[in-house]
């Protein structure tokens, strides 16, 4: 038997007949099922950026122009991943962020809107307020 029909053992360095599944010296299986790795996918970054910027569209949506400004960059951001997504979906993956980015943005949006009726309440009784205290 020559060189061409032999290959070497991953795991102890033994010289190994092609035909074998598994190493006489070692016993370490010699073919792998899956042998072509398929590449991992990583999260788009607009899934991530829209996360963020749904939870900081909550957070600040009681000062109501920030709030807006946050849930709508986190909306577009959203809907910028899941066009990359849909384009190649064997390179990237994040729906469940993309999701959770979406709702967060949207409930900062209406958090914001709720809080517009509440500051002109304010500013009416601070208002009437000040005119009494003169």
């Amino acid at each position: 038997m020559n060189n061409d029909t032999k290959i070497k053992c991953a795991y102890c360095g033994a010289l190994v007949d092609k035909t074998n599944e598994n190493c006489p010296e070692c016993c370490a299986p010699l073919k792998q099922a899956n042998s072509v790795c398929k590449p991992c996918k990583t999260v788009h970054p607009s899934a991530i950026a829209s996360l963020v910027l749904g939870i900081l569209s909550i957070n600040f949506s009681s000062l109501i122009i920030p709030g807006f400004i946050l849930s709508a960059i986190g909306k577009r951001k959203a809907n910028e991943g899941y066009e990359a997504i849909a384009a190649d979906p064997e390179a990237f993956t994040g729906e469940g962020m993309l999701n959770a980015g979406r709702i967060t943005s949207k409930v900062g949006l209406i958090i914001s809107i709720v809080m517009i009726p509440i500051w002109i309440f304010y500013i009416i009784i601070y208002a009437i307020a000040l005119s009494e205290a003169f």
